[in-house]
């Protein structure tokens, strides 16, 4: 434990900048000390003002028209919000307070998850609830959240005051007002607290954090900047040489999102358009720079998309809380830029069919190394679509509260990888934590008449790992490998199935058939390749939103092997058809695969170089 303990500490100091711990430890000690302060010395509520700039209004008008109904999950609960139940993370809580004379208030901190807690105080339902039931049952709960005792000083509620639910809550709470003026008897707190909250803001970036906190944190900033006139020390000094070195460093050069989720993705292109509808109506010269980030981040996203019209699950991912990608693409479109220019594979390889069949190769790091937040332990993740229908999947992402189900889902076992014994690729602890971490030591691609292949390794369990996936002939072949493992091990390939698909094992467990729920014609052999490995098909679970948890089948081939060893699945794509599979033979420092006509395709386990 100690060691572990040890180790720990040491990846927190390799991986983690200077920087982190200072604002960590500088934020640690201000909480401390704003607690044992008087509150007005905090924060004196009430004495900024805010106001639209001239033409602001109608200008945020088109933000809020791209906002609405961008979630749709959060659309369709619209009407249980009107009755005083909120329904997050698959979890409906009765918030109404009964108060006598008056209208039925908000439980603003009811017993949750902390999740949960910020879903509720973002308020991003707002815009729909008052599309579907009228301005004045948005306007009811935000006069709740104004009234409510707690939230007159942040050091009585840190919740409603955390930087990022401020940062969600404001340009909701514009959309609100840009759509629908606030009723006479809260427009002047409405105003104030916009002002407090863009000051306590400013002042509380969460620079100890980073990513898409800090991301989101500075589009609120650059939204108020641009729109309001902001009085008294609720001024904002320019946020958008910070913002731009932000999106400087966090979109890499293929166009994604540097923590490598697609949900986060999509979320910061949603941050990313709202800073250039700022900077249009500003008339900034910026423009030109976030059009040209919007081109990468939809470029990289258009080609992600699998053929069901959604994202993978990779990494922290969830369906819900993925905006409509039909919906941001075509606001995306409105700043498209043709001479941006964007990488997609760097990190990435596909291989699609035109009747849907695609299969998705990860080739990139775990997640960024000083944020590792929302990375799994999933280096060399393949996830497929048959018939445009998900087929391997992710596991997904249960939540974000410490325990034994965060755990699963981030684990090596939960992804389509491969495992040596119990080994993961990476020391994952609390929900956020990853301490020791492999790396990819190579990636290779190329094609032939007849093929197309990529192949990688990783170091994450002490010797090269690696796997080779080739399309060739209408099938998909995906080859499994390690060398150099000291002493006998059991290695484990897995397939996780989306639940829609039902798995079914041949008496030599050498191949499962896989037939669709909803069509039953629709069925693909699966065929496991090396001679002593054996095919099982495992339970497990699939959690596509936050909160939900589906059972799902998992196919599994396991070998034993002494120091190197391969294993793998042969898939063809025409329904039912068996295809020949390749052979293939793994020597010192070299992964060989004979295809049906003779032809091979020899790779040096070293660094991917075709021989």
């Amino acid at each position: 434990m100690a060691l572990r303990r040890f180790s720990r500490l040491v990846a927190l100091l390799r991986y983690h900048r200077p920087g982190q711990f200072a604002w960590r430890l500088y934020r640690t000690v201000q909480r401390h000390v704003r607690r044992r302060l008087p509150e007005r010395w905090v924060l004196k509520i009430g004495r900024r003002q805010a106001h639209w700039k001239p033409g602001a209004r109608s200008a945020f008008q088109q933000i809020a028209a791209h906002r609405l109904g961008l979630w749709p999950e959060r659309n369709a609960d619209a009407a249980d919000i009107v009755a005083g139940r909120f329904r997050f993370l698959h979890q409906t809580r009765d918030l109404r307070i009964h108060t006598a004379g008056g209208a039925p208030q908000v439980d603003w901190n009811p017993a949750a998850p902390r999740l949960w807690r910020f879903h509720l105080q973002c308020q991003e339902y707002l815009t729909d609830l008052a599309d579907r039931h009228g301005a004045h049952a948005a306007y009811r709960i935000v006069g709740s959240w104004l009234a409510e005792p707690r939230h007159q000083s942040p050091v009585r509620d840190p919740d409603a005051w955390h930087p990022f639910c401020i940062s969600r809550r404001l340009p909701v709470w514009l959309s609100l007002a840009a759509m629908h003026d606030p009723p006479a008897e809260i427009a002047a707190p409405f105003w104030r607290y916009v002002a407090d909250q863009v000051h306590w803001l400013r002042r509380n970036c969460e620079w100890d954090l980073g990513g898409n906190h800090l991301l989101e944190n500075l589009t609120a900033l650059f939204l108020a900047e641009s729109f309001l006139e902001l009085e008294g020390d609720a001024r904002v000094s320019s946020v958008q040489p910070r913002l731009l070195a932000e999106l400087d460093e966090q979109i890499l050069p293929s166009g994604e999102h540097y923590e490598r989720a697609p949900t986060y993705h999509a979320l910061m292109m949603v941050s990313v358009l709202q800073c250039a509808e700022a900077a249009r109506f500003a008339q900034s010269s910026d423009l030109d720079s976030l059009r040209t980030v919007i081109s990468q981040m939809y470029q990289f996203a258009l080609w992600i998309r699998q053929p069901d019209g959604h994202f993978p699950l990779l990494a922290d991912s969830v369906r819900g809380g993925t905006p409509d990608l039909d919906q941001v693409f075509q606001w995306a479109d409105t700043f498209w830029d043709p001479d941006a220019k964007g990488n997609p594979t760097v990190d990435y390889w596909a291989s699609q069919s035109d009747r849907g069949d695609r299969i998705l190769f990860d080739v990139g790091p775990l997640a960024c190394d000083h944020l590792p937040a929302h990375g799994h332990a999933d280096l060399l993740q393949i996830t497929a679509t048959l018939g445009a229908r998900d087929a391997i999947v992710d596991s997904g992402n249960f939540q974000y509260e410490p325990g034994a189900l965060r755990q699963q889902c981030r684990q090596t076992a939960a992804h389509n990888v491969l495992q040596l014994g119990t080994l993961e690729q990476c020391d994952l602890w609390s929900s956020f934590r990853m301490g020791r971490r492999g790396k990819v030591l190579w990636k290779r691609h190329g094609t032939t008449e007849e093929s197309a292949w990529c192949a990688a390794a990783h170091d994450g369990f002490g010797c090269p790992a690696g796997r080779l996936v080739l399309e060739c002939r209408a099938a998909w072949t995906i080859i499994d490998w390690f060398d150099g493992f000291s002493g006998t091990i059991e290695a484990i390939s897995r397939l996780h199935w989306h639940p829609e698909w039902l798995l079914s094992l041949d008496a030599n467990h050498q191949t499962v058939v896989a037939t669709h729920t909803s069509e039953h014609d629709m069925k693909y052999i699966i065929e496991g390749l090396g001679e002593t490995a054996k095919l099982s098909i495992q339970d497990s679970i699939y959690c596509p939103n936050f909160g939900e948890q589906i059972a799902n089948r998992v196919v599994t081939s396991v070998k034993q092997c002494n120091s190197r060893g391969w294993l793998g699945f042969h898939l063809p794509l025409q329904s039912t058809a068996a295809t020949a599979a390749p052979g293939v033979e793994l020597t010192e420092g070299q992964l060989k695969v004979t295809l049906v006509d003779g032809a091979s395709l020899c790779v040096s386990t070293a660094d991917g170089r075709p021989n």
